[in-house]
């Protein structure tokens, strides 16, 4: 499991603000830390109907 300090030492993806602050990657500054994200489904009509599918809970 990663800690919040070394998270917080990670690189962050440039523009890439997270709220989500039991996820993993969120160095719990508002920045995703995945080396990548993906978003989905493949259809959505407005942001309600989309979410992160990169999102691991922290243990």
């Amino acid at each position: 499991m990663m800690n919040n300090f070394e998270n917080k030492n990670k690189t962050t993806l440039d523009h890439v603000k997270c709220d989500v602050t039991n996820c993993v990657y969120n160095n719990q500054q508002c920045c995703c830390t995945a080396s990548a994200i993906q978003v989905g489904p493949q259809s959505a009509c407005d942001c309600q109907e989309t979410n992160c599918q990169t999102f691991k809970a922290q243990k």
